[in-house]
């Protein structure tokens, strides 16, 4: 059996878990476009500890420990084996504050085949206010590890489809808690053009419109469109209302020569940080590419491997 037919539970069986399990409840589904719902998880105030379904009532509850990129294990009623999903909000949104709930953010790809994802594609009717079990995994994160933060000026995110789950994660809480240091970042996405030419239908498009948008022209969104005419990339350029200085819209997929310019000259990559999540081969070619670059190093090129 390929390691992407293993259930997600075995596929990250040696990956490191929190111990706690927390009670979620459904609050929100909102249609991105045909294959793509992105979920609200609402924090409950009963959290699960160390035993499952051993229920412990808390009158803070939070979400710690928790970093950006991390996925859960999503526990749903009369499904035996947990689904796995990377949570695409922050940390800050997981808090209580003034009184308001936590949440977690997940976007679910339509996936019949797959248990857990199909339960969550069923009618909203269904399973809205639905109550869910969670625990908290990975090691795709920031800051990176073995990595000093205050090291890093110029941090490179390279997503593919929805490969960019947990770098909008990322990405969005760079945004809430901006390091000094940092000097560049460069976010490169690839993705199909939309059936409903609409920028609204690409995942995650127009929060990373509004976030390169707050940031000067150092901070850069190159989006890459595959299967459109020259004139289809042109029109949803125009609806995204891009600003050059900071957002280009390409037709076509990412290059190596892409890859390579956005880590900067040789002289400053001791500098560079890239995280990249996508399809597999993607993924490997690129991270094989940039491992192997003049002024690179392993641990400074980060991948999500969620196949």
């Amino acid at each position: 059996m390929s390691s992407s037919s293993l259930p997600h539970a075995q596929r990250t069986a040696a990956v490191k878990r929190e111990a706690d399990l927390h009670h979620l409840i459904l609050s929100n589904i909102n249609q991105v476009n045909e294959n793509i719902r992105l979920l609200r998880l609402q924090v409950s105030p009963t959290r699960l500890v160390k035993a499952r379904f051993s229920i412990t009532t808390t009158s803070h509850p939070d979400l710690h420990p928790f970093r950006s990129g991390q996925w859960l294990d999503v526990y749903l009623p009369g499904i035996r084996q947990p689904g796995g999903f990377t949570v695409t909000s922050t940390p800050n949104d997981a808090q209580w504050s003034d009184g308001k709930p936590g949440y977690l953010e997940l976007a679910i790809q339509k996936s019949p085949n797959n248990p857990p994802a199909a339960w969550l594609w069923r009618p909203e009717a269904e399973i809205i206010a639905s109550g869910v079990i969670v625990r908290v995994g990975g090691s795709f994160v920031w800051p990176p590890p073995n990595v000093n933060p205050a090291a890093i000026m110029r941090l490179v995110f390279v997503a593919g489809g929805v490969g960019i789950n947990p770098l909008i994660s990322i990405l969005s809480h760079i945004h809430q808690h901006p390091p000094l240091f940092m000097h560049q970042i460069s976010f490169l996405y690839t993705t199909r053009f939309p059936q409903s030419k609409e920028p609204s239908s690409v995942l995650f498009l127009h929060r990373l419109c509004r976030i390169f948008g707050d940031w000067d022209g150092h901070h850069t969104l190159s989006l890459f469109l595959t299967q459109c005419s020259e004139a289809e990339k042109q029109e949803l350029a125009m609806k995204m209302g891009a600003d050059s200085a900071r957002q280009e819209t390409v037709r076509g997929r990412i290059s190596h020569r892409d890859l390579l310019n956005a880590l900067g000259p040789v002289e400053e990559r001791v500098g560079t940080v890239v995280y990249i999540c996508g399809v597999p081969s993607m993924t490997d070619d690129f991270v094989s590419l940039l491992r192997g670059a003049e002024g690179m190093e392993e641990n400074r090129v980060l991948c999500e491997k969620w196949w």
